[in-house]
């Protein structure tokens, strides 16, 4: 099978011209930062992750590629996503819009970022479904209103380059446990897993490296040879672990690895890949990455 591009990208050209899968797969997505979306005319954004994720660089390349490899080779009927950027201390929460808004949950950019056009519709029977199978499972979960709460940057930026606008599928984001624990995270993966059977996408994005204590820690270049070390374990973990079992017990194990802490001063950005990790948990199941650009890397669970 070919390869797109370069080594990073190591999804498979060929595939997309396959049958549809019955199980949908579950993404873990580098979903980046604003950099991704920064104005052309404004120059670089002026920060080390420019040289993976800035507006021109190998992470768009990767998601423009992406993108449309998921819908083709999946033809999913809707998408379910969690975002590094949605906490929620009680229940799960989970948008119920008609059209989905832009929450702007970022401050101090140039006015074009607060003003983009990507359109998406929700889906309150796929809202409420979400709902039924996590308080079927134990876990807590309520809707929100419509438009409660838009899709936040952790949503809109990656997909204003995967995704044709207006999107023509419903997306419907759901919280993650403020508390952060692995072991609950996983949980709330199984609890939607069902949805895979349901022609449902998910997705769950965040970063394998977030750090702005060590800006340099973004540039290949720049970074010390620990986080790409920790990146490397990443990647082991989910490529080499044969069942789930050991895959979800090796991912949790990277959290002990000495450069962890320095990768995520904060875990809120690593431990979206638990979701994903959860929701990709059939016997079934094998896993690997997709996308192994530095501080970037994206995964598939249950292909």
């Amino acid at each position: 099978m070919s390869r797109t591009w370069t080594n990073n990208l190591l999804f498979s050209a060929d595939r997309a011209a396959a049958a549809p899968a019955a199980r949908q797969p579950v993404i873990f997505l580098a979903h980046g930062s604003p950099a991704l979306i920064w104005p052309k005319n404004l120059g670089s954004m002026g920060f080390p992750l420019d040289s993976i994720g800035g507006s021109e660089g190998p992470h768009v390349k990767f998601l423009q590629a992406y993108g449309p490899h998921l819908l083709k080779q999946y033809k999913p009927k809707a998408l379910v996503v969690f975002s590094a950027h949605w906490e929620t201390d009680g229940p799960i929460q989970v948008t119920d819009n008609k059209q989905n808004p832009l929450y702007y949950d970022y401050y101090g950019f140039p006015e074009p970022l607060y003003n983009l056009d990507f359109r998406s519709e929700g889906s309150t029977a796929l809202s409420n479904r979400i709902v039924e199978l996590l308080n079927k499972s134990g876990i807590p979960a309520e809707k929100l209103p419509d438009k409660g709460r838009g899709l936040d940057h952790g949503v809109f930026v990656p997909f204003i380059h995967m995704l044709p606008n207006p999107v023509g599928i419903p997306i419907v984001e759901v919280s993650m446990h403020s508390n952060l624990d692995p072991k609950k995270l996983i949980d709330l993966g199984k609890a939607v897993a069902p949805l895979r059977d349901e022609g449902v996408l998910i997705i769950s994005g965040g970063l394998t490296i977030h750090s702005f204590r060590e800006p340099e820690a973004w540039d290949p270049k720049q970074a010390s040879q620990g986080f790409k070390d920790f990146e490397n374990a990443v990647k082991a973990a989910i490529n080499e672990n044969k069942t789930p079992e050991e895959r979800n017990a090796a991912l949790i194990a990277t959290a002990k690895h000495p450069y962890f802490r320095r990768a995520h001063p904060r875990e809120e950005h690593f431990v979206p890949i638990f979701i994903a990790a959860g929701a990709g948990s059939h016997p079934d199941d094998t896993a690997r990455v997709v996308c192994d650009l530095h501080g970037a890397i994206t995964a598939e669970f249950g292909n």
